[in-house]
């Protein structure tokens, strides 16, 4: 029955906290990594093998609140660059469809004037400029598309170095 309500997948890492709390977390989690190293390098010094050992735990349980807490920003910082991926290609297709229909009622209007070149000649150069502007803009979108890809495949690289990393630790903690 509780499974019911259970989160799927990725969906998981989702927390009820802002951005700014997230942030504000992990740099107390690391105020307190450094001040529990300072007590292991304290207990060593001491040969105080007991006070050692509960520091490297406590050490290990900040790093995974941390780890935690960066997998929860890495997928914020992720659905973000989706969302507005996801704008700049609508409104290129929207760009695209707006130009396609400028081109139609330009070829319609000009197939409906008889006899004045002089017209004719107004309207096309009105018509190449309107057409540069759209093609400009859709150009602009387009590096900012560019921009999207670079930023989701940078994600996606240390994510999978990450991934390796973690494989390495594992075979040698």
């Amino acid at each position: 029955m509780f499974g019911f309500f259970k989160s799927k997948g990725i969906t998981q890492l989702r927390c009820v906290f802002t951005d700014y709390e997230i942030i504000n977390q992990i740099y107390q989690k690391l105020k307190t990594l450094n001040d529990s190293e300072i007590n292991s390098r304290k207990s060593l010094r001491d040969n105080n093998i007991h006070q050692t050992l509960t520091e490297i735990e406590k050490q290990d349980q900040i790093l995974s609140g941390i780890e935690y807490l960066l997998a929860v920003k890495t997928l914020r910082v992720g659905e973000l660059n989706k969302m507005q991926r996801e704008k700049i290609q609508n409104q290129i297709k929207y760009l695209e469809n707006q130009a396609k229909n400028k081109e139609k009622e330009h070829k319609r209007h000009i197939s409906t004037i008889k006899g004045d070149e002089n017209h004719k000649r107004y309207l096309q150069k009105h018509h190449d400029e309107t057409q540069r502007r759209h093609q400009e803009e859709i150009r602009h979108y387009k590096a900012l598309l560019n921009e999207t890809n670079k930023i989701m495949n940078s994600i996606r690289n240390s994510c999978k170095k990450s991934i390796e990393n973690s494989h390495r630790i594992i075979h040698n903690v």
